[in-house]
């Protein structure tokens, strides 16, 4: 049982859960069930893994992959995994340093070499939830798949459609080079200690090419996309006058019906190919991706 586990490490690392570090452990079983599950997980396997903590999943994946790099900064917790976790599990590199794309880098690099296929397998902190989905993006190409516990809140944006309330320009930009479901909710009774908000596990796999949307041009896209979400809840044509100001309305009309687009629809409705139409019309009339002041 999760729970014996982790109040046993803590009592054998001396270690007392900081909330101010965002320490939460988890120890639902059921719920790590379903993150080595949603991983498939192969013996060929290289996982990144950030914020380890005790090592409850760290574990579960050393045991079904062929190396887990893990990345931990709390002394205390590092010093645990070194005393009680490395030594029974060799596959397992463990590094006392920030997660970051430089070292995503290292870790891609080493993957390539042996032939890997890399994934993120992490129950993220959630202070770094935003950053760390940026670089998700950034090098969508070198990782197969991710299983990620977040906030609750922040996995609805990033898994969000058109008419959902979370749906925002962060989800288009990131849906429109990755696939994101959810996989389960994660209740605020499964961490030690609890935390105040819930979870949620969501499942991220790159796009193939024949899935991705192909804007002609991408800086008009999404300075489409961006601008037009500050005013998500207006009608597309006002919404539009807004990300482009230097149209005129006959202009703005003209856009919309080159798009197929229903001038009164608001900009949360729109999906990612309406998007793609959009922009690819105003590329057509010559427009800039700027917006007068």
């Amino acid at each position: 049982m999760l729970d014996q586990f982790v109040q046993q490490a803590l009592e054998r690392a001396r270690i007392r859960p900081s909330r101010a570090k965002g320490q939460h452990f988890l120890i639902d079983d059921r719920v790590l069930a379903e993150v080595i599950r949603a991983a498939e997980l192969t013996p060929d396997d290289y996982i990144v893994e950030i914020g380890p903590g005790l090592g409850t999943l760290t574990i579960s994946l050393a045991r079904r992959v062929k190396k887990v790099f893990a990345f931990e900064l709390d002394e205390g917790l590092v010093r645990y995994l070194r005393n009680w976790v490395l030594h029974d599990n060799p596959n397992i590199e463990l590094e006392d340093i920030a997660f970051n794309k430089y070292v995503l880098e290292k870790v891609i690099e080493r993957a390539k070499a042996d032939g890997a296929p890399l994934k993120i397998v992490t129950n993220l902190p959630y202070q770094i939830s935003s950053a760390f989905l940026h670089t998700l993006v950034e090098y969508a190409e070198d990782i197969q798949l991710s299983v990620v516990m977040l906030q609750k809140e922040v996995a609805q944006r990033v898994t969000a459609r058109p008419g959902d309330p979370g749906y925002n320009s962060f989800s288009i930009y990131l849906q429109t080079w990755l696939s994101a479901r959810m996989v389960c909710d994660v209740p605020e009774a499964s961490f030690m200690p609890a935390p105040k908000v819930r979870s949620a596990v969501i499942r991220i796999r790159p796009l193939a090419d024949s899935e991705k949307p192909k804007p002609l041009n991408r800086d008009i896209y999404f300075h489409l996309v961006e601008n037009v979400f500050r005013q998500r809840r207006k009608q597309i044509s006002n919404s539009l006058n807004f990300a482009f100001g230097h149209l005129s309305q006959e202009q703005v009309q003209q856009a919309l019906a080159t798009a197929a687009i229903d001038p009164v629809m608001r900009a949360q409705d729109l999906s990612m190919d309406d998007y793609v139409r959009l922009s690819d019309a105003l590329d057509g009339m010559g427009v800039m991706a700027k917006r007068n002041s």
